[in-house]
């Protein structure tokens, strides 16, 4: 017969190793639509780096600077690189650890203990010099390392996701300011000219009130509308103020300063929406809340393998010796080899509470990930309705600018010739630039809706998309 029963259990480790306890992952069904009702024709798929379509160079340059040196995105990326981290520990769990150790010990024995082997007294002063390798492996029966392995594959594909969709939100950040700052700069020159049509209406106001053709009510309302022209400028340059200082703070420059600029910005081609059901694979944020859901429900299976019996294989090997020349000799060799069994006996409820709250904490990540898609539906069609009405908005504000431009070349050639008074001039030019104010309003609204869009869509789609089992 073996004098090494534990040898045994070898051949049933090896049946159990493939059992795995717990809930295996699949997806939920969450409500969904075979396209979305606001969809129109565009020009396809959304690029990697969409914000290059603006052709603006400045732009580029902004974002690239933003990419490197913001400080939310280097968070989000930290946590990859700590989320990566911890999975290489957790997989290292599943491998034979090996130990190098060494001790020195000095003890005394007891007088009354003490008795001299052979006759010969060798003192009471005792020395022991140990060396040699332990390890350690647990059997995985109940695949709670796989478990442990699969929690943290998953947190750090969520915690990559959200990195992305921080990555995403930066860049829609850079360039909504950047159309911001350059919208304003259009917004100033226009008012600078709504106010110096302002003026020149007051001017000419007081001069018919002091030939005695004008009443006293009509400088107030002068002198009222020439301060909402003054406001205006004046909303335009602080407008323009905290966009700048916005791009500032996103790409690590807080004394930021950029150039004034007053073309307006060329829109890309519209992107396509694409199916509802494509959504769920391109939104950096719903693939995390999924990810996030793998992790809570293979954590059910991780709690229950840990109310299971759990096996670890043992052994050791080295010398012991009286002394460093001793422990070199053939005869001081030592080794170990043995089973360890461990099983919650009496636990007074821990262990059932324990799954209790994973399977809890698994319905919360559930609903979780339902309300991650159901948004980006949402978010999805506000942003298209949004690109439906403000390129309505914006085409009524070209043809109004267009309409106020032909009444200026009318008022010059009427004044030249002195047929309208130059009042009528004056209300021409206020005309048109209040509609360039108008259509530089509706312009940014416009672009505005389409980074939303972008946003929504989860921007560009993503070659693979990985998902932790």
């Amino acid at each position: 017969m073996s004098h090494r029963p534990w040898l045994l259990g070898l051949p049933l480790a090896g049946l159990l190793a493939a059992c795995t306890v717990g809930p295996d992952y699949e997806r939920p069904v969450v409500p969904s639509a075979a396209a979305f009702p606001e969809s129109t024709p565009s020009a396809g798929e959304i690029s990697a780096e969409w914000w290059k379509g603006f052709a603006e160079p400045e732009l580029d340059r902004l974002v690239g600077l933003a990419l490197v040196a913001n400080t939310d995105l280097r968070i989000a990326v930290a946590r990859v690189e700590e989320a990566s981290a911890q999975l290489d520990d957790t997989a290292g769990a599943g491998l034979p650890s090996v130990d190098a150790t060494a001790a020195d010990s000095r003890y005394k024995v007891s007088d009354g203990a003490y008795v001299p082997v052979g006759g010969t007294a060798a003192g009471r002063n005792r020395r022991t010099l140990r060396g040699g390798l332990t390890t350690s492996f647990e059997l995985d029966f109940w695949g709670k390392l796989r478990r442990a392995e699969e929690i943290a594959r998953a947190q750090l594909l969520a915690a990559d996701h959200a990195a992305e969709q921080v990555r995403l939100g930066l860049v829609a950040s850079v360039v909504r300011a950047y159309a911001t700052l350059r919208t304003t700069d259009v917004q100033v020159e226009a008012a600078q000219a709504v106010l110096a049509a302002r003026e020149g209406e007051l001017a000419l106001i007081r001069r018919r009130e002091l030939a005695g053709v004008g009443q006293a009510a009509e400088v107030a309302a002068g002198e009222v509308a020439r301060a909402t022209a003054v406001t205006l400028l004046a909303d335009a340059r602080r407008t323009r103020g905290q966009a700048e200082h916005l791009l500032g703070f996103l790409i690590g420059q807080p004394a930021l300063v950029l150039p004034v600029d007053p073309r307006p910005l060329a829109l890309p081609p519209l992107p396509a929406a694409g199916l509802p059901s494509e959504l769920l694979a391109r939104r950096p944020d719903v693939r995390a809340a999924e990810q996030a859901l793998i992790a809570a429900n293979a954590r059910i299976g991780f709690v229950k393998a840990a109310r299971f019996p759990s096996f670890a294989l043992t052994g050791a090997i080295g010398t012991e010796g009286k002394n460093f020349a001793s422990i070199m000799e053939s005869g001081t060799s030592t080794s170990a080899l043995g089973l360890d069994l461990r099983f919650p006996l009496l636990d007074n409820g821990r262990g059932a509470a324990r799954v209790d709250v994973a399977v809890a904490a698994q319905h919360q990540a559930v609903a979780v990930y339902e309300k991650a898609t159901l948004n980006a539906f949402r978010e999805v069609r506000d942003a298209l309705a949004d690109v439906r009405e403000t390129s309505a908005a914006w085409e009524a504000a070209e043809r109004r600018r267009l309409a106020a431009a032909e009444a200026i070349r009318v008022a010059e050639v009427r004044d030249r010739t002195g047929q309208s008074p130059l009042a009528d001039l004056l209300a021409a030019r206020r005309g048109f630039a209040e509609s360039q104010l108008a259509v530089a309003r509706v312009r940014l609204d416009r672009l505005g809706a389409q980074v939303d869009l972008i946003k929504a869509l989860g921007g560009a789609r993503p070659e693979v998309v990985p998902v932790a089992r």
